[in-house]
């Protein structure tokens, strides 16, 4: 075998290159220089995040002022039992649950993140706040998400303590179609509740109805109003009252001319203490 020419080795010494290729040697300083200025990665990816949240901020759309929502779950303690739910309901009908997410947290962080550090809700118990998150939750699905004067008493008294008007409100409306509760426990829940117009028709029904009160309903609605009730008893039954229902001049029902009778007993507002 014939040895191979210089020709046809594909191999060339150093200054072959040097000489084949005088434009590597001229670029070269000028590449190392290029390498020296070059950003660490920590730099770069700085760069990188920054011109992405550039872009960001330039090309997203905007976001809505009312159902752009960021919520959080919290948890709450009541009555021995934990709830996780989501804030956004609670803050959105209550004034008392907005202050209390924005409270400033305490020195071990905030309340309500975990199992270990909830918010507990005193005064509360596990029916009261399971029918109001009921309601939150399913309350816009059906008609009616109860069914039983008792559950909607238990949303009448959560919703007062926690300020919840639309919530009170939409209770007592229901409150009023449900067949009707019983007088005494109309003017029990009305001086708990506060719900003044319950009070003096309350008042006329039992003033107005045949038998006279109990020993329990006396001891339920305290001795100021046993009194008061027996008087207004006695008044509408009076034998002037019931000529002066004869002789008024514009014809009034008997319930209607019998309450303007009670309220001089009682005051307008039938504002009783019930001691």
């Amino acid at each position: 075998m014939s040895a191979l020419s210089g020709s046809q080795l594909s191999f060339s010494s150093p200054a072959s290159r040097s000489l084949r290729s005088p434009a590597a040697n001229t670029r070269l300083p000028g590449l190392l220089a290029q390498a020296s200025v070059v950003a660490s990665p920590v730099e770069s990816s700085k760069s990188i995040a920054s011109f992405f949240t550039k872009l960001r901020s330039v090309s997203s759309p905007p976001r809505h002022s009312e159902f752009y929502l960021q919520d959080e779950l919290s948890v709450f303690l009541v009555d021995g039992v934990l709830f996780r739910v989501h804030r956004f309901f609670l803050q959105r009908e209550s004034d008392v649950f907005r202050t209390m997410f924005v409270c400033p947290p305490t020195p071990d962080g905030p309340d309500g993140l975990s199992d270990d550090k909830p918010i507990v809700l005193p005064e509360v118990t596990v029916d009261e706040f399971e029918g109001l998150l009921k309601f939150l939750y399913d309350g816009g699905t059906s008609p009616s998400p109860f069914s039983t004067a008792e559950e909607w008493v238990r949303l009448l008294s959560i919703s007062t303590r926690y300020g919840m008007e639309r919530i009170r409100a939409r209770a007592l409306h229901e409150l009023d179609y449900l067949p009707p509760l019983d007088p005494i426990q109309k003017i029990i829940l009305a001086r708990k509740h506060d719900v003044q117009e319950w009070l003096l028709p309350s008042y006329v029904a039992l003033c107005l109805r045949r038998h006279p009160l109990n020993v329990l309903e006396a001891v339920e609605l305290g001795l100021e109003t046993m009194v008061l009730i027996a008087m207004g008893r006695e008044l509408v039954r009076d034998p002037a009252t019931l000529k002066d229902f004869e002789d008024a001049r514009q014809p009034l029902r008997y319930e209607e001319f019998m309450t303007d009778v009670v309220a001089d007993v009682f005051g307008r507002d039938g504002g009783v203490s019930g001691t």
